[in-house]
């Protein structure tokens, strides 16, 4: 068990998942070190600064509304400001013009560009895909893949279920009262 909510499958919004309902997830350096491999953007846990915790949260509360809002330019602004930052060299793949990140050194900030580059991809080849659970006790955000854009919850097996079964116990107890 990694305390951490990986439903989205896209970095940027599982590094958006760390941080609900007043719940920190990333409370020490070394739950970030476990957040990058249990999310997969690594097989070691790095070692991470308190200052690098810092700028990784700090991330993840710009990034959240901003991609909530499929606001493009905030997005570019975020991604362009933590490229600056990141040691490394960015290029784009000939066959599919998809940009790749070299990291420059194995740091947090490097690791994360992963998050920053999803985050692009996010809002440009999916605006108004990424949404909050309907669930008013769940925030948490995942990616709206069904074709007439009506998925509502951020997993049937759990928030769906929950619902569907307490809409079928209104509608029965309301018709047997």
């Amino acid at each position: 068990m990694t305390g951490f909510i990986l439903l989205a499958g896209r970095p940027a919004l599982d590094l958006c998942n760390t941080h609900l309902c007043g719940h920190e997830r990333l409370v020490e350096t070394e739950d970030l070190a476990r957040w990058f491999v249990a999310a997969g953007l690594t097989d070691q846990p790095p070692a991470i600064s308190a200052r690098e915790l810092a700028a990784a949260r700090r991330l993840r509360d710009d990034l959240r509304p901003a991609l909530l809002g499929s606001d493009g330019p905030a997005v570019a602004a975020i991604a362009g400001d933590w490229l600056d930052h990141a040691p490394g060299r960015l290029c784009v793949e000939p066959g599919t013009l998809t940009p790749r990140f070299t990291p420059g050194d194995r740091t947090s900030g490097c690791l994360l560009v992963t998050a920053v580059l999803d985050a692009l991809d996010l809002v440009r080849d999916m605006p108004g895909r990424v949404r909050e659970c309907a669930d008013p006790a769940c925030p948490v955000i995942y990616l709206d893949t069904s074709r007439n854009r009506s998925r509502r919850w951020c997993s049937m097996e759990g928030c769906g279920a929950r619902a569907k079964a307490s809409a079928y116990y209104r509608r029965h107890r309301a018709g047997s009262g």
